[in-house]
C-alpha cells in the first residue's frame, strides 16, 4: 500500500487560491470568482478551532485528496476526519478507509477539537496544519494495518 504524502508547497498554493476566491467572491467584478459549495470555505482569518468549523475541516481533508499532487495515497485508500460530540467537548479522530482488496476502516484515538491546530494558526497556516496532521495520522494508521497484516500472516 502506497504511503500518504503531503506536498506542502502545492497545498499552500491550493489553499491560497481557495482563500482568494472566498475573500473576493462578494466583490463586484467581471471575473467569475464564485465560491464552489463543494470546496472548503476558508478565509484569511479562518480558525479550525472556532465552533461550527467541522464541515469545513472535513471538506478540506476530502478535497485535498481530490486535487492532483496535494494529499496523495494509493487509489484504494483515503483519509477522513470525523467529529464526535461526547457531551463535554467536541473531539475528533481521523479515519483510514481501505476499499480494496478488502474494505476496512481504522480510527485514530480521539483528540479534543481545541488541539486541532496551534492557537495562533489561522488561514493558510491553519489549513496546512490540518492537512499535515491528516497525512501523518493516516500514515501511522496505514503502518499499523501493515504490521497487523504481517503478524497475522506469520501465525500458523
Amino acid at each position: 500500500m502506497t504511503s500518504f504524502t503531503l506536498n506542502e508547497e502545492a497545498a499552500r498554493d491550493w489553499v491560497t487560491s481557495l482563500i482568494v476566491t472566498y475573500e473576493l467572491a462578494d466583490l463586484n467584478t467581471s471575473r467569475d470568482l464564485s465560491v464552489s459549495t463543494s470546496m472548503p470555505q476558508i478565509g484569511m482569518d479562518w480558525q479550525p478551532r472556532e465552533p461550527g468549523q467541522e464541515d469545513t475541516i472535513a471538506s478540506l481533508v476530502r478535497c485535498a485528496q481530490d486535487q492532483p499532487g496535494i494529499l496523495m495515497s494509493a487509489e484504494e485508500v483515503e483519509v477522513a476526519i470525523e467529529f464526535v460530540d461526547d457531551g463535554d467537548d467536541w473531539s475528533y479522530h481521523f479515519l483510514l478507509h481501505v476499499r480494496a482488496p478488502v474494505s476496512v476502516t481504522l480510527a485514530s484515538p480521539p483528540k479534543e477539537v481545541r488541539h486541532i491546530t496551534e492557537d495562533s494558526a489561522f488561514g493558510v497556516d491553519a489549513a496546512i496544519e490540518v492537512l499535515r496532521e491528516a497525512t501523518q495520522t493516516a500514515e501511522a494508521l496505514r503502518e499499523r494495518l501493515g504490521a497487523f497484516v504481517e503478524a497475522a500472516a506469520r501465525e500458523p
